[in-house]
């Protein structure tokens, strides 16, 4: 048998980001509804995400310390990011975080559950408890496809844009 832990560790580009209302209410994108995100599962244990909104300010200092406070809104509140040991239940296919960094200081050293589906290279993750977004207690749904490109394939495309870029 496949341990789903198997299954997990790589690296996954973010299809979708839903958060439904425990009441019952319309669900809502709290990153917009074309979210970019990474998710990356190590096999020795570790794992990191980070999500962010597309439509996210400029700073117009260009300076990541010197923002003006709208800048710093859109900022955090267009932003999720945690690390930190993960454990895998099988039997009820369940993943566990230990977070020991998030962008949400209040994450730090909580324990946060998420329910494991596959279809093919696509990874479904649910919130097993509601968590608190904007007031609301929420259930959040993340999908995820497994990232098939090597990481030279990337900087080659990145370096390309950069030769564009100057050329032009």
């Amino acid at each position: 048998m496949t341990s789903i832990k198997n299954e997990l560790v790589g690296t996954w580009r973010l299809l979708s980001y839903i958060e439904v209302p425990i009441e019952g209410d319309d669900s809502l994108f709290p990153m917009g509804k074309n979210p970019y995100g990474i998710l990356m599962y190590s096999p020795d244990g570790y794992m990191a995400v980070q999500v962010s909104k597309d439509e996210r300010l400029l700073y117009k200092s260009n300076d990541k310390m010197m923002a003006s406070q709208e800048e710093m809104v859109s900022s955090l509140q267009g932003y999720i990011a945690f690390c930190g040991k993960y454990k895998v239940d099988n039997r009820n296919a369940v993943v566990t975080y230990c977070i020991e960094s998030s962008l949400f200081p209040n994450w730090r050293d909580q324990m946060q559950h998420r329910k494991i589906d596959f279809e093919g290279d696509v990874l479904y993750l649910k919130s097993t408890e509601p968590i608190l977004s904007n007031g609301i207690y929420v259930n959040s749904y993340m999908t995820w496809q497994r990232m098939d490109r090597s990481a030279d394939e990337v900087v080659d495309k990145h370096l390309l844009r950069e030769i564009s870029l100057i050329k032009n």
